[in-house]
């Protein structure tokens, strides 16, 4: 990182490139504060989250150099274990029919809209409460080559691992999480890890294919001394993602096969996962110029119930209702249900532009019948209200 921004400065105080660069850098403020309203007997956990949060971007371009520079910083009640984060600190190199990128960045693989299996590259952070994570910016060397209707992705992986919350943050688990690491079956935290994605389109139907060896982003947790200890494995995992547009609706889907990773019960297991769904959008609605898409999608995991997440047989329900007026506004609804427990979580969000730069939401979290829901028992009683407001620049 200190070499990359080393690399930056130089290009920032060149007075012959200053004269050539193309640049520009905006961002955003976001207030927010999260309810709790149960209260968690018998310990330290706060009913409230109050944060400030900033986002600054800069990005320059210089003929055949690009590179930019995502800040992302906040402050927080209780204090956050991640107050400051270079998520995008890159240079981006390209040629007539490649890119070569080196630094921190974000990626995405995927199609669907409420769990991604393919999307192993970067980890998260969960500072703020397991309920509620962000991608980490992963250092990487990225090697694009452009084909006639496709792209290959080759990327070189440093080992990095996730960022929990303090013992005062919720949501939790029942014990509070280390801030230390163990590494085990072929991981260590040296390991380089390596992925490789082709993807594209032909005529309606988007695909991806994609390879990753590394470090699991997943790891299993160790009860050591009253406490959760991340263990992380080394695993191998191969992953195909569809989409196919027809008219008004969009079918998707994602499958993968992994190995060398922890289970529910903390032991090593292959398995194979997938996701599927339909979106369907409805244009003009109530005879208004509102678009409404309403989404289903079910997930599988052949280990069943020892899946080390929650969605191993799960059902969503998604309707997100766009009123395409001046200020912005959207709702989202959704509906998790696990078809082996019956129990369900439910989200609402509503959203909208006050003032030209100024927006403003409400998200909701209430959970249904987790307490026999062995990977979400911890939230049972997570209801909680979040109201947010951000200023753009």
């Amino acid at each position: 990182m200190k070499k990359l921004l080393f690399l930056f400065l130089i290009f920032f105080n060149s007075p012959n490139l200053l004269s050539e660069i193309y640049t520009e850098h905006y961002g955003e403020v976001e207030i927010s504060s999260t309810f709790f309203s149960k209260d968690i007997s018998n310990d330290n956990r706060k009913n409230y989250l109050n944060s400030v949060r900033l986002e600054y971007n800069y990005f320059f371009e210089n003929n055949n150099l690009s590179g930019k520079i995502k800040i992302d910083a906040k402050e927080s009640d209780p204090n956050s274990s991640s107050n400051i984060n270079f998520n995008e600190a890159y240079l981006d190199y390209s040629l007539s029919d490649m890119n070569v990128l080196i630094g921190n960045n974000i990626i995405f693989w995927g199609k669907n809209e409420f769990f991604n299996p393919v999307d192993v590259i970067n980890s998260k952070d969960f500072s703020s409460g397991l309920a509620i994570s962000k991608k980490i910016g992963q250092p990487m060397i990225n090697l694009k080559k452009y084909l006639s209707s496709s792209e290959l992705d080759f990327y070189i992986l440093p080992s990095q691992s996730n960022i929990y919350p303090r013992s005062d943050i919720r949501s939790q688990q029942s014990l509070n999480i280390s801030s230390s690491n163990l590494y085990s079956k072929g991981a260590d935290n040296n390991n380089i890890g390596i992925a490789l994605r082709w993807s594209g389109y032909l005529n309606e139907y988007d695909y991806g294919l994609s390879y990753y060896k590394g470090n699991t982003k997943d790891p299993a947790f160790n009860v050591v001394s009253n406490t959760l200890v991340p263990n992380y494995s080394e695993i191998t995992q191969i992953g195909l993602d569809l989409q196919a547009t027809k008219g008004d609706y969009l079918f998707k889907g994602e499958i993968i096969s992994r190995s060398n990773q922890y289970n529910a019960n903390g032991i090593i297991e292959e398995y194979q996962g997938s996701i599927l769904g339909i979106e369907h959008s409805l244009y003009g609605v109530f005879e208004k110029n509102w678009d409404l898409a309403n989404i289903i999608e079910y997930s599988s995991d052949s280990r069943g119930s020892k899946s080390h997440h929650g969605f191993q047989n799960d059902l969503f329900y998604g309707a997100r209702l766009v009123l395409n007026d001046i200020e912005d506004t959207q709702y989202f609804l959704s509906i998790q249900s696990d078809l082996e427990k019956n129990s369900r979580a439910l989200t609402f969000n509503y959203e909208s532009r006050f003032l030209s730069q100024i927006r403003g939401g409400i998200d909701i979290y209430l959970p249904l019948n987790l307490e026999e829901d062995i990977h979400q028992s911890s939230f049972k009683d997570e209801n909680n209200i979040k109201v947010y407001s951000s200023y753009s620049f």
